[in-house]
């Protein structure tokens, strides 16, 4: 299974910092125990604490964390770490890929 969005989506919908620290969520190795589900991806998102994070598969920005932002429906780094690595499979990021992108 793909995720039916990329990494350019993920850069335009997301805000620059909360982009930046997802960024240094995947690249630090904090996304763990991830798992492709049906229409779905999960795994632990090791931040402060670790997360359970789990998000769609089909529609970018839709999911659960169990951290401060995410039980108030609000997009958060570590759903954004979760999409990278599903979009990108656990290959690593070039400098393109980390640019932010402010119209599509």
């Amino acid at each position: 299974m793909y995720p039916s969005f990329n990494i350019d989506k993920i850069k335009f919908a997301t805000n620059e910092s909360t982009y930046k620290k997802a960024i240094d969520l995947y690249e630090k190795g904090k996304v763990t125990k991830f798992k492709e589900e049906i229409d779905s991806y999960s795994a632990t998102v090791v931040g402060s604490q670790p997360y359970n994070v789990s998000i769609e598969a089909h529609q970018f920005g839709f999911g659960d964390c169990d951290c401060y932002l995410g039980q108030n429906d609000t997009l958060c780094k570590h759903m954004v770490a979760v999409s990278i690595c599903a979009v990108m499979g656990g290959k690593k990021l070039t400098e393109e890929d980390k640019e932010i992108v402010n119209a599509p």
